[in-house]
């Protein structure tokens, strides 16, 4: 495994997502038979990865534990022993396949769960993971994510919380606690830089040992992918000094999907199948 600093939050989110996703494909009448299993859906000839947006503030050498989506028929996907991104900045080590035994259809959804580390600072993407199966590799397209990574060490300034996962695809809440006891913390701005939405930022005052709280509005076209995950770049003064920081990742998804929320993950499946 990869050293350095491990958060709890990103298990938390793995577990929190596949609970979500869980309730999400329960059964839905007395009938025991699911509305997602009345949705007619191509048969799948491959595991299909979900297309994503995400933007993921870090610091320097933190390990960030992404779980990647994916819908399959077969059990083709579990010789993966490890990955790669687009962006020789990226460094991924393989954690664990789970598949959640929830169908939508013919379709199985799973999780691919990579930690992800960057030494540097700087804006990556990455829209491409190559997956390794002994002498074998395939390339699949994941969506578009972005990865901040910033110098400063990780604040002692200030605690964050919020929602791990959320159906609500319009807002992003923070609560963002000063543990100064003497100096207020000053919070200048919360930005992320999203493909399909927009981000709306803050600037507030957070007195020593107080919380405050705010829910900061999105703007934007969230049908284009099919999960987001949001880890803002928070920008604030504390004792006359300027830092930079990360705010609380949390993971954004429909309510459901509809036949065509279905017909567009279909349409735009291609270059994202594990063959």
């Amino acid at each position: 495994m990869m050293k350095g600093n491990r958060f709890l939050i990103p298990t938390i989110l793995f577990i929190t997502f596949t609970v979500v996703a869980a309730i999400f494909w329960s059964l839905k009448n007395d009938d025991n038979v699911t509305e997602a299993s009345k949705v007619n859906i191509p048969n799948i000839e491959n595991p299909f990865f979900l297309k994503g947006n995400a933007y993921i503030s870090l610091h320097r050498g933190e390990t960030f534990s992404l779980s990647l989506p994916f819908l399959f028929e077969d059990s083709s996907i579990d010789g993966i022993s490890a990955v790669t991104f687009d962006s020789n900045d990226i460094e991924a080590e393989m954690d664990v396949i789970s598949k959640t035994g929830q169908q939508y259809g013919v379709a199985e959804l799973g999780y691919m769960k990579v930690d992800i580390r960057i030494n540097k600072a700087g804006s990556f993407k990455a829209q491409e993971m190559t997956l390794i199966s002994g002498d074998k590799s395939v390339s699949v397209n994941i969506g578009k994510l972005v990865f901040d990574v910033n110098n400063d060490r990780p604040s002692t300034n200030l605690v964050f919380s919020g929602a791990a996962v959320q159906t609500a695809m319009d807002e992003y809440t923070l609560n963002i606690q000063n543990t100064e006891k003497m100096e207020p913390v000053a919070i200048k701005s919360v930005t992320a830089e999203l493909a399909s939405m927009h981000l709306h930022t803050v600037a507030d005052f957070v007195p020593a040992g107080k919380t405050i709280s705010h829910t900061l509005a999105l703007s934007g076209d969230p049908e284009r992918y099919s999960w987001y995950i949001l880890k803002p770049k928070v920008t604030y003064t504390v004792a006359g000094q300027e830092k930079t920081t990360s705010g609380y990742p949390t993971i954004l998804q429909l309510t459901e999907w509809t036949q065509e929320n279905i017909n567009h993950i279909f349409e735009n499946k291609a270059n994202s199948e594990y063959k």
